[in-house]
């Protein structure tokens, strides 16, 4: 499969941009954000680290996917409670659309430009309050990073079952650092809570669970385990 490079946008210019994006929001609301979205920029420029360079059609191609995932929460011009629905409808089209390099999307920069430049529209819809944790790349919390982060771990297993996870099952998976490091360990888990049918008392039941496999699994060094073991491993000692 093809993958891109794509610019990367320093954070000094960043911060500027977001405080210009601050004020069209402030003045104009998001229909002025939507009008500063950009396919490139002066201070962004790629790193040779192979891979093809995204060129403007690339990445506008990118902004239009997000935007056509991001139909129904535009129309309405919110996403109230409908944050989860939102995240993995626009997570599952930008991982597809992207096709980047891994050395790329471990990079802050790339976030500052894909947030704040080609998709601060969409950025602001979803995280209005603007905090830079939300808009600039170099927190894991970052509108697209934590969304495409989740969909490059967990790939299909959110659209299989009928219960995906919820924003605070998700949040317990890949803000805890013992468990963030361990791809096998997060889809086992995955897979346990959305098995659960009842999805408004899961969370509390999940938070437990992530704690007690927390508990259990950190003496071990589980990095010779298969995803099936580690599964067979929860429902044996933690269930």
């Amino acid at each position: 499969m093809t993958k891109f490079v794509f610019p990367r946008l320093p954070f000094s210019t960043a911060k500027a941009r977001l405080e210009q994006v601050s004020d069209a929001l402030r003045s104009g609301g998001i229909s002025a954000v939507e009008e500063m979205s950009v396919l490139g920029h002066d201070d962004a420029q790629p790193v040779a680290t192979g891979g093809i360079v995204a060129d403007a059609g690339k990445i506008g191609a990118v902004r239009e996917a997000v935007l056509s995932a991001a139909t129904p929460w535009r129309e309405r011009g919110s996403i109230e409670n409908q944050a989860s629905e939102f995240d993995l409808a626009v997570g599952r089209v930008l991982h597809q659309a992207l096709k980047i390099v891994p050395s790329d999307a471990a990079h802050g920069e790339f976030w500052n430009f894909i947030t704040i430049l080609v998709l601060p529209d969409v950025a602001v819809l979803r995280f209005p309050e603007m905090h830079p944790d939300r808009m600039l790349g170099g927190s894991r919390r970052n509108t697209f990073r934590r969304i495409w982060s989740r969909r490059e771990v967990l790939g299909d297993l959110t659209d299989r079952y009928r219960n995906p996870l919820g924003e605070d099952e998700m949040t317990g998976l890949f803000e805890r650092s013992a468990m963030a490091r361990n791809r096998p360990l997060i889809r086992a888990l995955a897979s346990i809570v959305m098995e659960r049918e009842e999805p408004g008392a899961r969370s509390a039941w999940a938070r437990t669970l992530y704690k007690r496999v927390c508990y259990i699994t950190g003496p071990r060094a589980l990095d010779g385990f298969t995803e099936s073991e580690i599964e067979e491993l929860i429902r044996a000692e933690c269930m």
